[in-house]
Formats: C-alpha cells, structure tokens, sequence
C-alpha cells in the first residue's frame, strides 16, 4: 500500500479515521495534521456518523510528529505544539460522537495524545507506548499535558511523559491509558463489537453524557446546556420507543 495522508470512510454510521503512511511509520507532518482537522471539522458536523474508529495501517500505529520538522525548528506554540498536533487532539475529544482508537502497534510521541484523546482505547498485547519527549529536552504543549492529567491523572503522566521509558500493554491497562487489552487476533472484532455496541444506544443520551463527562472532567459543565441535553434525550423517539418496549416486556412477565 502506497503512503498517503490520512483517508476517512463513512459507513452504516460509522466514520473510519485512517493514518495511511506505513513505510513512514504513519509519522504526522503539518500537511497530515491539516488533513486530520479537515476531516475531523467534517465528521463532527455529519448527523449521519454515530461512530468514531481512529485506526492506523502497517505495523506502527504511529510514530508520531514528524522529527525532521522538528529539526527544521517547527516546535508550534505552547498550546498545541509541533505542527498544531494538539489541535487534532483537541478535536477528537471534542466530537459530539464517541470515538474509539484501534491500537495496533506501538505508539509513539504526539500520537500518544492523539489515541488518549478517543474514548475508548482498544490495545494489543504486543503493544507498547514510548513519549520520547524528555529524551530529547522537548517540552510537551499545553493542551496535551492537560488531557493526559484529566484523563490518566498526574501520577500516571508523570510515568509516561516525565521518566520518557517504554511501557507495555499490561502497564497501560493499568494506568488507565488503555480502557480494553486483547490479542492482537482479537482486536477487529473487540473494536467492532464495542462500536455496535454504542450503534445499538440511543444517540441523544450517548453525546449528551459523553459531552458532560468531559466537561465534568474539566470542570466547566454548563448546567444550562447539561438540562436541554437531558431534556432533548427524555423527549427523543428512542426514549419512547424504549420505555413502550419496557412496558410490553413488564406486561408479559404478569402473564
């Protein structure tokens, strides 16, 4: 398979994220990082997605932000790093849909704020995670420290970002970087399972708690938005239909 930026597909309600530069081991340039934010800006805008797969093709899930770019002096800002990385990071945690990363291959540098990003992180055994940053004296942006505290915690960032060490699947799972660990054999049907999963919920109440969990998280939950939200999901055709079925169901168990 040829390198090429980064390709979305949207099918049956679900939206697939793909990192498409294996010989380079799915490294980031400015170019790729524009292409993940147009598509990104779109996915959040498509009524029609329900379901987010961040995926990657060859055997490196990704290498992360381009080095040579770094080397050419492209550190980016405070807020969002080389490249503006942290933006796409940013995006993907703000989409109204949930989003799942299919880890796999190893996981390296700005792509590790890219996957912690998704809701859902499904890993390989055979997995592992390094964040070179302190290796080689680069302070790692804003919005990324950020949201590896909020959702990892301090502790678990400082083994990660501060110590600049490996760490496999197992230690992952346990810090809370990885919410699934399966067989590499395993992983297409765990990532599509969890992703009917989610299809099968009733939209409305999925993106209003996934929004007030991260804004929860944040500390910034706007209790005027979190009522309509609710309320919108309470008067939803799903809700009804749901409680209708409930009801069938508690009638025929009194038979």
């Amino acid at each position: 398979m040829s390198d090429s930026s980064p390709t979305l597909e949207c099918t049956n309600g679900v939206a697939r994220l793909r990192l498409n530069r294996p010989a380079q081991r799915n490294r980031l340039g400015a170019d790729d990082i524009a292409v993940l934010r147009g598509h990104l800006a779109a996915v959040a805008n498509d009524q029609a997605v329900r379901i987010v797969v961040f995926e990657a093709v060859g055997t490196v899930f990704s290498a992360g932000f381009d080095l040579d770019a770094l080397a050419g002096g492209d550190f980016g800002d405070a807020e969002d790093g080389p490249g503006g990385i942290g933006a796409v990071g940013s995006a993907l945690a703000g989409l109204p849909q949930p989003s799942i990363a299919r880890l796999h291959g190893n996981v390296y540098g700005g792509a590790v704020d890219l996957a912690l990003a998704c809701d859902f992180r499904v890993g390989v055994e055979t997995m592992e995670l390094l964040m070179p940053a302190a290796r080689i004296g680069l302070h790692y942006y804003r919005s990324g420290l950020e949201r590896a505290v909020q959702r990892i915690g301090p502790d678990a960032t400082r083994l990660l970002f501060v110590l600049a060490e490996p760490v496999g699947a197992q230690a992952l799972l346990r810090l809370g970087y990885l919410t699934h660990l399966v067989a590499p054999e395993a992983l297409d049907a765990t990532v599509d399972a969890l992703a009917a999963r989610l299809l099968a919920n009733a939209p409305l109440a999925v993106q209003g708690m996934k929004a007030a969990i991260g804004a929860l998280a944040q500390g910034a939950l706007d209790k005027v938005r979190f009522a309509e939200g609710l309320t919108a999901a309470h008067q939803s055709a799903d809700f009804h239909a749901a409680l209708a079925a409930l009801g069938r169901k508690t009638v025929r168990r009194a038979d």
